[in-house]
């Protein structure tokens, strides 16, 4: 991690791990182990592809289209259980 963070970047970097956190504990709900397994690896893989992002502007639009996402996953796959 860099020590020297913008404020913003600061912030915008406590979004990003708790959309995270948040997907995860979503992902507790799977109760098919290999399922949830895979669902945390594909989750894992989306985070760690724009880990390097450091433009505020694209940092905002990608926790938008992560929390699109998350409501999709959870409304979509989860209202089955």
């Amino acid at each position: 991690m860099k020590a020297n963070l913008s404020f913003q970047q600061f912030v915008q970097r406590g979004k990003v791990i708790g959309m995270y956190r948040k997907y995860m504990r979503l992902t507790a709900r799977i109760a098919d182990t290999a399922a949830r397994r895979e669902t945390r690896q594909w989750i894992q893989g989306d985070f760690d592809r724009y880990r390097g992002e450091t433009d505020p502007r694209r940092v905002e639009v990608l926790l938008a289209q992560a929390s699109r996402q998350y409501k999709e996953l959870e409304s979509g796959v989860f209202s089955m259980l």
